[in-house]
């Protein structure tokens, strides 16, 4: 008899909704195209990763990127023939309680290029570059805010106000 896996429950983030958000209008712009695609296959992804069956990489401290050494990336990508061109980073939460759910917190969806994703999630989570969650910690007074960001070099990462998707997560 096999022991049962305890449920994951998906918790997106709002920066996550916002990213779904924009590759959802991005797709209706152009329907079929690779927005379309990119976004079937994320929304599928985003399925594998809660019932814990998606391929993942566990993410280590690298000093020229925010910490994320407690996160997790996806790959995903609109052409199977190319390299993924998008990454998904999450990490997963102990349960509250023995038999509740472990909680995968989803907290962002960006380009490969450029680490792009890494500096968003890191964005999102306070976390400035060349800092280890250790170092963090003993910090008397935080070093970064989510909502002050600290990184605008790589890209722009302040997104749009948009309406939340029509999706559905526990």
């Amino acid at each position: 008899m096999s022991e049962r896996q305890p449920p994951i429950r998906l918790l997106p983030t709002a920066g996550l909704k916002q990213d779904l958000q924009a590759l959802h209008d991005a797709a209706v712009v152009h329907p079929r195209g690779p927005e379309d695609r990119l976004l079937r296959v994320t929304l599928n992804q985003l399925g594998r990763i809660q019932q814990g069956a998606s391929s993942t990489h566990p993410l280590e401290y690298m000093a020229s990127y925010p910490d994320l050494s407690d996160c997790e990336t996806t790959y995903v990508g609109a052409d199977p023939s190319a390299k993924p061109s998008h990454r998904i980073v999450w990490r997963e939460r102990a349960p509250l309680r023995p038999d509740g759910p472990v909680t995968r917190e989803v907290i962002a969806l960006g380009e490969r290029a450029n680490g792009q994703a890494y500096y968003m999630a890191g964005q999102r989570l306070g976390r400035p570059v060349g800092f280890t969650l250790a170092e963090l910690a003993v910090q008397r007074e935080p070093i970064a805010s989510p909502s002050r960001p600290q990184q605008r070099s790589i890209g722009s990462f302040g997104m749009p106000s948009v309406h939340e998707p029509d999706l559905q997560f526990e």
